[in-house]
């Protein structure tokens, strides 16, 4: 005769057997493995704030480098663009005024560094502003986080522990220190 403790193990070792990567029931195997790849390979939104990042910081780095090419031109034709996007002159207004802040952060932080135009970078800026130069202004996706963006961005914040928390119970375990 099973007893009933049997009957909740055998339930138990099916529902976690289910749940495990060893086959089984999965949300792949309930959706087709097709919709699963799909989702993961769902793009994020692009911004203006992201295509204003990148062909600003693209034309600041051009022209530290001395490529030869009109910025004014090349803020043109990404305003233009922007303003088949954009909703309305104000949210224009504000896409100028992030593109010459940032252009103008990015021109000053890599102002400060003799060695910026190596070979590799070059290439990479050759390639992006020929891309924009010709009307893609999508922005591409970064490998590395380039510092001059870095230091554009501002100040540089993290979570560490705090100490407060070992003697006061109310305090929160951790807090936000900007370097």
């Amino acid at each position: 005769m099973i007893s009933s403790i049997q009957i909740v193990a055998v339930a138990a070792a099916l529902v976690l057997g289910g749940c495990s990567g060893g086959g089984g029931l999965t949300t792949g195997s309930l959706f087709g493995s097709s919709q699963a790849t799909s989702v993961a390979a769902a793009q994020p939104v692009v911004t203006s704030s992201d295509r204003v990042v990148q062909v600003a910081a693209v034309s600041a780095r051009a022209a530290k480098c001395g490529f030869n090419f009109d910025a004014t031109a090349l803020k043109t034709s990404f305003m233009t663009a922007e303003a088949k996007l954009a909703d309305g002159q104000a949210a224009l207004d504000k896409t100028e005024r992030e593109f010459d802040t940032l252009r103008g952060k990015v021109a000053t932080a890599i102002s400060k560094e003799p060695d910026f135009c190596s070979d590799s970078k070059t290439r990479d800026i050759k390639a992006d502003l020929t891309r924009h130069l010709a009307g893609d202004f999508t922005p591409k996706q970064a490998k590395v986080a380039d510092p001059a963006l870095l230091a554009a961005a501002g100040p540089k914040a993290r979570e560490v522990i705090n100490p407060d928390f070992l003697t006061d119970k109310n305090a929160s375990k951790t807090k936000r220190v900007e370097e």
